[in-house]
């Protein structure tokens, strides 16, 4: 079995709700797809970050990338994400990993699909059937009364809370979801890097006092040596990796014990390859995996799960709760929604590959327009 093409599709959506953060607000979006085929007639499909500036990733992988995969062998999925890797120099990063997060993704449901077996088979390690999710996120502008009444009729057992608007504000928010979704919901907290280390010090001392799980993003990623720091003197766990690209960027934050909860996200991460490398270096230091899933769509939720319930070392999914139109409309058989949890948990189909397919006349209509 050879690869006989490699196609990188970009895509644009608006969505219903913008999206909120303590950085940003949100209301249009791109993710990049990719398909890759072998000379079986075997499809596989990907999917990179490429929140802005899709083509860009699309003529990468188009036209640097594939003239390296065509006619290679798709089981060597190592050798093949070093033949991109290789592709620039310098560090590894940016458009380069989060493209070749995208091919890797493809590569990995061919595998399935040409072995009848679901990706989470083929990574051995646990197998799960199904995997913890947590809901996220319950935003800014959000009214945390109808938020909070529809996650605890979803089943949710662990909810996200975005803060970073001032700490007396977010204490506020994070103590009224703490009274509304009592003593037994599991919450954690994102500040997507907004305060200053002694700032985020103040706050973990706060959130401890409404058992908090963890603090997200408490600091840049840039300020490693801050993480370590804040570890030794918050009062909760830190959680982070979102904005890290490969293992070798986890490998002081997890050594040290400065995170506890790791969120590498697929589409950014290198894809499958990488992510696994990661959640098992985390593992070796019993730190937590936590894939991160964010704006992105329903192939990032499905390696995110597989991943998941493949793991040993596992806490909970991102399950996110607002609407999206990569999640929603790409997939003919989504799996991993809010709606399909049962008793809090996501199921992981035993599908070949990651077990999702597209529907073709979406991808269309979301196509970024040139």
């Amino acid at each position: 079995m050879k690869i006989d093409s490699v196609e990188a599709i970009p895509l644009t959506a608006r969505l219903k709700k913008a999206q909120t953060t303590s950085q940003a607000s949100y209301t249009e979006i791109s993710i990049c797809l990719v398909k890759v085929r072998t000379d079986e007639g075997i499809e596989g499909y990907g999917e990179c970050l490429a929140r802005f500036a899709p083509t860009a990733y699309a003529d990468l992988i188009n036209r640097t990338f594939a003239p390296k995969l065509i006619g290679k062998d798709p089981w060597a999925v190592d050798t093949l994400w070093n033949t991109m890797r290789k592709t620039l120099n310098g560090r590894p990063g940016g458009i380069l990993i989060e493209s070749i997060a995208g091919v890797d993704m493809a590569l990995w449901d061919i595998l399935g699909k040409s072995t009848g077996l679901s990706v989470r088979r083929l990574l051995g390690g646990r197998n799960a059937e199904s995997v913890p999710a947590y809901a996220s996120s319950v935003m800014v502008s959000d009214d945390m009364e109808l938020e909070a009444e529809k996650l605890l009729l979803q089943g949710f057992k662990i909810i996200k809370i975005k803060i970073g608007n001032g700490i007396p504000t977010d204490i506020e928010r994070v103590a009224h979801l703490r009274r509304l979704v009592g003593p037994d919901v599991a919450l954690v907290t994102d500040v997507n890097f907004i305060y200053t280390e002694d700032e985020a010090e103040t706050l973990s001392r706060r959130l401890a006092e409404h058992e908090v799980v963890w603090l997200e993003e408490p600091v840049v990623p840039e300020n490693r040596e801050g993480y370590k720091r804040l570890s030794r003197k918050s009062s909760i766990a830190l959680a982070g990796g979102e904005s890290e690209f490969v293992a070798a960027e986890f490998t002081d934050l997890i050594a040290s014990g400065a995170v506890k909860f790791v969120q590498p996200d697929v589409t950014r991460a290198g894809g499958i390859t990488e992510c696994r490398k990661i959640a098992l270096l985390a593992d070796a230091f019993k730190a937590r995996y936590a894939p991160h899933v964010g704006f992105s769509g329903i192939l990032c939720v499905a390696a995110s799960l597989h991943l998941a319930a493949a793991m040993p070392n596992t806490y909970a999914y991102e399950c996110m709760i607002n609407p999206n139109p990569f999640r929603e409309e790409l997939g003919l058989n989504p799996y991993g929604l809010a709606h399909q949890l049962v008793d809090g948990n996501a199921i992981v189909p035993e599908r070949p590959g990651l077990g999702i397919d597209l529907d073709w006349k979406a991808v269309e209509r979301l196509r970024t327009k040139i």
